[in-house]
Parts: structure tokens; sequence; C-alpha cells
């Protein structure tokens, strides 16, 4: 698959860091009356900005979460499923950019206390909050995630039209009515509405769309850091209201600092799909079509690839 320049997956290595850190380059300050100020909307660091030698020498882990949420279904209280599920991770030296999906329908998998989440890893989230969801990943994958960034449906296509689109490049044609989607293959440049569509099709099964979600993220990222692109960021981000991190936003200096080490970074991208899943079906247990994963063999897998 034909892929962006090294400099701007280098600058994905942190997902948000890169959508949310461009546009959020120095966090907000405090405003009077104890509220916060709104964000800055600069394009470059504070020159008196300073890189933390510490932060910038350590492996970055992020865990992507995309939900299933919209205005639509928020109105009718309806829970969110993360049906994005992607760890991001950069190696101490800047060489390496790791992206791991896993499939929302996965079952069985190891929790934080040691138990076994036994319902498809998409509802716990929803159940538990996303600070078991970042220790659940941590513990199939056996690594250790510095930060979080949830985003909704919503926001995501809020993103993709901020940037005039994202340029993909689909290797069969792809068709559904379901999300309203009908494309040929071969590359081409998607709004926000066909973006959506593509990476929530399931016509090639889950496997086939978590490829495209990598695929869209790193060219939404193309798109957004282009100095060349006349973003409105105040607008976006007032409208990114699922927007959920813990990043170090006071450290995005040092975040960007690490993007611009990570330019000649080699992508590794990951999808958990057979040999690692070794069943989907319906165990006629009441959960419905599920996938089982060999947890020990995604764990080795993963780790080899970002454990260090």
């Amino acid at each position: 698959m034909q892929r962006t320049p090294a400099v701007i997956i280098g600058i994905a290595v942190l997902v948000a860091a890169a959508v949310i850190g461009f546009l959020l380059l120095s966090p907000p300050a405090a405003a009077p009356g104890g509220g916060s100020a709104q964000a800055s909307t600069t394009a470059e660091p504070s020159a008196s900005a300073s890189v933390d030698a510490a932060l910038a020498e350590k492996r970055w882990t992020v865990l992507y979460v995309g939900t299933d949420l919209n205005e639509e279904r928020e109105a009718d209280g309806q829970a969110p499923n993360t049906d994005a599920l992607m760890l991001v991770s950069l190696s101490a030296d800047q060489s390496q950019l790791t992206l791991v999906s896993l499939p929302r329908d996965t079952v069985d998998l190891p929790l934080a206390d040691g138990g076994t989440y036994e319902h498809k890893i998409n509802a716990l989230y929803a159940e538990q909050g996303i600070d078991a969801l970042v220790g659940a990943m941590e513990a199939l994958y056996g690594v250790e995630i510095d930060a979080h960034v949830v985003l909704d449906m919503d926001d995501v296509a809020a993103l993709v039209e901020a940037a005039g689109g994202v340029d993909v490049s689909p290797p069969e044609p792809l068709t559904d009515p379901i999300v309203d989607l009908d494309l040929a293959a071969g590359p081409q440049t998607l709004d926000a509405s066909t973006a959506l569509g593509y990476v929530r099709t399931r016509v090639d099964e889950d496997y086939g769309r978590m490829a495209r979600q990598q695929e869209v993220l790193i060219a939404l990222v193309a798109r957004l850091v282009d100095p060349d692109a006349a973003i409105d960021l105040r607008g976006l981000l007032d409208g990114l209201d699922s927007l959920d991190t813990d990043l170090p936003l006071d450290d995005l200096p040092t975040l960007v600092e690490l993007a611009r080490r990570a330019t000649d970074a080699d992508v590794n991208e990951i999808v958990i799909q057979p040999p690692l899943i070794t069943f989907e079906g319906d165990r006629g247990d009441g959960r419905g079509y599920v996938l089982e994963a060999d947890v020990e063999a995604i764990r080795n897998a993963v780790h080899a690839a970002v454990g260090d």
C-alpha cells in the first residue's frame, strides 16, 4: 500500500499528539474565575519551549479509542462501543513506528486485576471506563501504555472535513449500502461522510476495516499537519465534543521533537487476525458472533515489536 512520506508517519506516532497536539500546541492557560482559557491555535511551538530529554529518550505508546457514538446515538442514550482500538508506539530511538489494531468482537481477554473480560472488548469502555480498557490492553499486549485518546464518529468526521478530506487507495472496489459506500479501487480523496463509511464498513470483515482505520489515521494526520493547509483550528477545537485524553500537553514541544526525529521511522502495521484469532463464530452462549484470541501468541508478537 502506498504510504505518506516518512516525516508524516513520524508525526503520526502519538495519534492524537498528531491530531490533537498540533491543534493544541500549548496547554490551556488558567482563565479568570478558575476556568480554562481557549487553547492556542498557533501552528508552531513557542521559541522558548524546551524539550524534556527524559521524555524524548523513551518509548512512547498511546492507545487510540474510536467510539461509535454520534449526535443521534448520544441523544438516544446509547452506550459507546469502542469500534477502533489501536495501539500506536514509537521506539525510544525513533526508528520504528508500530500500529496494532484489535477486533472489536474479541472476547475472553485479560484484565489488569488478573480477571478475564468475557464479553466483547468493545463494551468494556462503557461498562468500566477508560482506565479499565487501558489496563486490559496493557495486560493483553504486555506493554505499558503512556496515554490514551478517545474520539467519536462526529469528531473524526469534523477532523476529516477540516483537513479537506483524506487520501486513500483501496486495493479492491468497496460497496456497502449500509454505510452508503460505493468506491472504485485505487488512489482517491474521500470527504468526511465517505471516510466514515470507509472505516466503518465490514464487507471484508473487521480485519479489512482495521487496516483502513490505520490508513485513514495516517492520511488524516498528513493533511492536518500540512503547513500549507488553511484550517480553522479554533472552530475545529470547538467542535471536538468527545475528546478525552491524558496526553502530557504541557510537554508538547517534546512530542514535536519526537516527530522530527522519527522522519526515517520504519512502519510496522499489525492487525490482530488469524492465526492470532483462533475462533470466529457463535458459541451459542448468548454472546452472539465472537472472536477468540490466542492471548499468549498476541502478547508475544506485540511485545516483540514494542516491548523494549
